[in-house]
């Protein structure tokens, strides 16, 4: 879905990681950055497609994400997705690569280093 531009694939990691290397095409939203008590949660919830509708939102535009971390054994993306699902975000829009940057690396998968 990202190829097609109805979906993003998120590095939920924190910035100082994303720097050193992710996936190619990967777009840095840290996982605490959609925590309910970021003051710019809702500026970043918008930016992904969803739409303020009385008090909750409308996430039928939203773009679909595929959502990683550090690998198997880190929690970023797992709480991203558990927040994300706490505020409405569909779970049938809502994908976890598991393996995050350590599966991908030890695979030998392309890494791009965005800065």
């Amino acid at each position: 879905e990202a190829s097609n531009g109805t979906g993003l694939l998120i590095d939920a990691r924190i910035p100082d990681f994303f720097r050193a290397g992710t996936i190619p095409g990967a777009v840095n939203v840290p996982f605490s950055t959609v925590a309910n008590d970021n003051p710019y949660r809702d500026d970043i919830i918008r930016a992904i497609g969803a739409v303020e509708q009385g008090s909750g939102w409308d996430f039928s535009n939203a773009a679909s994400l595929l959502v990683f971390c550090n690998g198997p054994w880190c929690d970023q993306s797992p709480t991203m997705i558990r927040n994300l699902i706490e505020i409405g975000y569909p779970t049938d829009k809502l994908k976890y690569y598991r393996g995050g940057m350590q599966n991908w690396v030890m695979l030998g998968l392309s890494v791009e280093t965005p800065f």
